[in-house]
């Protein structure tokens, strides 16, 4: 080849190799691109009941996708620390991917903040059939659909009938007189009788909270308001609760060890405890617990066999920018919540959910977590819990308010005016 024929030709191979490599490139890049990577901040880990099954359908969810869809699963263990995380997020604008919310009334800050994706063009109706009828009525906001209902709380008694035996109790009492009258032997016989707590969110006294007040003032009592008399007598009977209690309730945030380790008769707690029951109790812990309603208040509105429930987890997504992801996120969300992974989850580790899925004879069923499920059906009504009724800014200031009421610092009544005064902040 000839000088001129080369030069004229090493252009044009030089155009080639151009395009190859930038064809290589291309692909390259375009590999990289194509798999979207998920950001979930997660309170299902470590010690929580739901841990290893919720791994497990993130593991096999990103193998089934790999190279397209890839779910990050960020640990909080900690719940204060996490609400708080997320509630930052919203508040700045940076949403994660997806996250999960316990209270209706943060939900309701989170779907105003605009900071939230409509997943209202998904829930077609062959998903929406999977779930319980009404499960999506406080999911809503402005007629648009900003969070997925998961997981369904109740917060029965569970008691340990091993401890009533050894005070000479049989069977869980039907009333507070009774209630009080159990918890006297059993603080003779030595034993702290149940598990109160005002650190943190003060959630253990706050249910005891919510189940007095329902049941002195009855299913209705939140439609009155903070100035129905049910909050103040409520508070004369949890305060009087907590001469039955541990001596480090003021300020006891981890509530449930007491229990785990037999040093509480009674804790009040929904089925994802179940699952420490198992794990973290002492040995044969979980053959001594069972199920029973909260008593009735004698003169009260409430009705016998009131249970208390809730939507404990809702699951949104943070507002997109690429519709690619906001498709891969809803579609992640679709297997979680599909029937199958979520009776994976529920048998593993006794939790409810809003989403149908079949019991069959060759299923384990958990027995603590049937007898909730009776408890619940059998309810002549269920009602959500004190925090879950209230404003954030009522709720947050319950353990602070209780503190005070405990120590002495506050009457029943002072104690449901610094509730009040909350509200007006």
């Amino acid at each position: 080849m000839n000088k001129r024929a080369l030069l004229l030709t090493l252009p044009a191979i030089l155009l080639v190799l151009s395009m190859l490599l930038s064809a290589c490139g291309e692909n390259a890049n375009s590999g990289e691109a194509s798999e979207v990577e998920i950001k979930f901040p997660s309170i299902w880990v470590a010690k929580d009941s739901k841990a290893a099954t919720f791994a497990q359908i993130v593991k096999d969810f990103n193998e089934q996708n790999q190279g397209k869809i890839k779910v990050v699963v960020e640990e909080i263990p900690d719940y204060g620390a996490y609400k708080d995380k997320i509630r930052t997020n919203i508040t700045t604008g940076t949403a994660p991917d997806i996250f999960s919310f316990d209270n209706p009334a943060d939900g309701e800050f989170y779907y105003k903040s605009g900071n939230l994706a409509d997943l209202t063009p998904y829930l077609d109706e062959q998903w929406k059939s999977t779930f319980l009828d009404h499960a999506f009525d406080n999911a809503a906001y402005g007629g648009k659909v900003y969070s997925i209902p998961f997981e369904f709380g109740v917060t029965p008694v569970l008691y340990n009938t091993k401890l009533f035996k050894q005070a000479g109790i049989t069977g869980f009492p039907k009333t507070y007189t009774e209630l009080f009258a159990a918890f006297d032997k059993l603080k003779t016989a030595g034993i702290a009788p149940a598990t109160q707590m005002t650190g943190g969110d003060g959630w253990v006294s706050m249910l005891w909270y919510s189940q007095l007040v329902s049941a002195i003032g009855g299913p209705d009592v939140y439609k009155h308001g903070l100035d129905d008399p049910a909050f103040v007598q409520a508070a004369e009977v949890l305060k009087k609760l907590f001469d039955y209690t541990t001596g480090d309730a003021v300020g006891l945030d981890n509530a449930g060890g007491h229990f785990l380790n037999q040093q509480t008769v009674v804790l009040l707690n929904g089925p994802w405890f179940i699952g420490r029951i198992k794990k973290e109790g002492i040995d044969q812990l979980y053959d001594s617990v069972e199920v029973a309603p909260a008593p009735v208040y004698e003169g009260g509105k409430g009705q016998p066999g009131q249970y208390i429930g809730f939507t404990q987890a809702s699951l949104a997504v943070g507002k997109q920018k690429d519709k690619k992801k906001e498709e891969a996120i809803v579609k992640f969300l679709k297997y979680l919540t599909s029937p199958d992974n979520v009776k994976k989850i529920s048998l593993d580790s006794g939790s409810l959910f809003v989403i149908k899925y079949e019991v069959t004879k060759d299923d384990k069923l958990e027995r603590l977590q049937t007898e909730m499920k009776k408890g619940m059906e059998a309810a002549p009504y269920i009602i959500p819990h004190f925090r879950a009724s209230v404003s954030p800014a009522v709720g947050a200031e319950f353990p602070q308010a209780l503190s005070g009421l405990v120590l002495g610092k506050y009457t029943p009544e002072q104690f449901v005016e610094q509730l009040k005064q909350a509200d007006s902040k």
